[in-house]
């Protein structure tokens, strides 16, 4: 019942830190939940999967790295060698180092190395009363742990993530066995949600777009409307466009139609590597100039990239490396017809794209790498090993 009642008051702030509004700086600092199944490792022969849960808080410098602790509880099925009905009841408490091999996108391998300590009561399963005799009833041993599995991300404050946890400890007795594998461990496989506390971008109404470059910060853009900076109203994109903008009807006369520019805005982009623009662009008659200005944030000098094209429906940019610096982009895409009846565009200089700039991810993947085979290669012997 104390359990239930625990769980349920997580829950309940974890809801709680959830509604409130966020700030204008990054997340560092978050909680988590995680629940799933284990079972020790070591001489037991009826490796039975028990339930295991846990929970940690981390602090988080860099979106590719994370310090945390974790804590956990579980209870494993012992060596049924003895006949007795027995379950060891584990309490692990570590201090980890969280590695993520790709944390700006939606989907993001990790990897965790910790160590920290473990203690545990081996009980009965009827009564859980202790085995041990005397006043100690429970024990204590050292552990090093491995982990590892995919980050999902649900939205800017939420993560949901699975995967699998190797626990070594510098103990024999946690199967009630002191005979065979010098230690014992425990394999856990899990799933559950992280929380990013305070923080975040501001972005109002969670569209993705950042307030500043909003049309409308109290109503989410449309992706394929006009609320995504093209310009567009929905009513002109439709399957009869192309024929709209090449008609016998609409060639004859004045060109009164400006451009039409259809281009999903670009999130997020490496510092120092060509960017390439890409956007479809529908002309009437003759398209005079597409071009893409851009300029770093901060930056009053904009800079100009004319857009080429094979096939006169899509164009294209590349962006210099040199011209690309962390911190943030800002570009529009426009093009305009001989005519001069208009503007197409994809962003205005007051209201640009806006494009979130980081550094390079090469050696923290590398990092994340070599953390993962090291870990996951120790875990696998040890698992593996002979039995003495």
């Amino acid at each position: 019942m104390k359990a239930r009642t625990s769980w349920l008051i997580c829950g309940g702030v974890v809801a709680l830190l959830a509604a409130l509004p966020l700030k204008a700086q990054e997340s560092k600092f978050g909680v988590g939940l995680r629940g799933g199944v284990g079972r020790i490792e070591g001489d037991v022969k009826r490796n039975v999967l028990r339930a295991f849960g846990s929970g940690l808080v981390f602090y988080s410098p860099d979106p590719h790295l994370a310090f945390g602790i974790e804590a956990g509880v579980g209870e494993f099925l012992t060596d049924d060698d003895t006949r007795q009905d027995s379950v060891a009841l584990a309490i692990p408490i570590e201090f980890d180092v969280t590695l993520r091999y790709s944390p700006y996108k939606t989907v993001s391998p990790f990897v965790t190395l910790g160590a920290g300590g473990l203690v545990w009561y081996n009980v009965r399963k009827s009564d859980r009363k202790s085995f041990q005799g005397g006043p100690k009833e429970d024990e204590r041993a050292y552990l090093f742990k491995t982990a590892g599995g995919i980050d999902l991300a649900l939205s800017q404050r939420f993560n949901w993530s699975f995967g699998a946890a190797f626990r070594y400890t510098l103990s024999d007795k946690l199967d009630l066995n002191s005979s065979g594998d010098e230690n014992d461990g425990i394999i856990t496989l899990f799933t559950g949600l992280t929380l990013k506390l305070g923080g975040g971008l501001p972005d109002r109404d969670r569209d993705g777009v950042l307030d500043r470059y909003d049309l409308d910060s109290r109503a989410r853009e449309d992706r394929d409307g006009y609320m995504d900076h093209d310009g567009v109203p929905d009513t002109q994109i439709t399957t009869s466009l192309l024929a709209f903008t090449t008609s016998n009807t609409a060639a004859s006369g004045a060109d009164d139609i400006p451009p039409v520019v259809i281009h999903h805005p670009i999130k997020r982009a490496t510092a120092g590597r060509d960017l390439r623009v890409r956007a479809e662009i529908f002309e009437n008659r003759n398209l005079l100039k597409a071009a893409v200005l851009y300029r770093p944030v901060n930056v009053r000098r904009w800079l100009v990239e004319p857009m080429m094209t094979a096939d006169l429906e899509t164009y294209q940019a590349l962006l210099p490396g040199p011209a690309i610096p962390k911190g943030g982009l800002e570009y529009c895409v426009v093009a305009v017809d001989e005519a001069i009846s208009g503007l197409g565009y994809s962003g205005l200089l007051n209201r640009p794209n806006y494009v979130m700039v980081n550094g390079s991810e090469t050696y923290w993947r590398i990092a994340a790498f070599l953390a993962a085979a090291g870990g996951w290669g120790t875990a696998a012997y040890l698992v593996q090993r002979k039995q003495n």
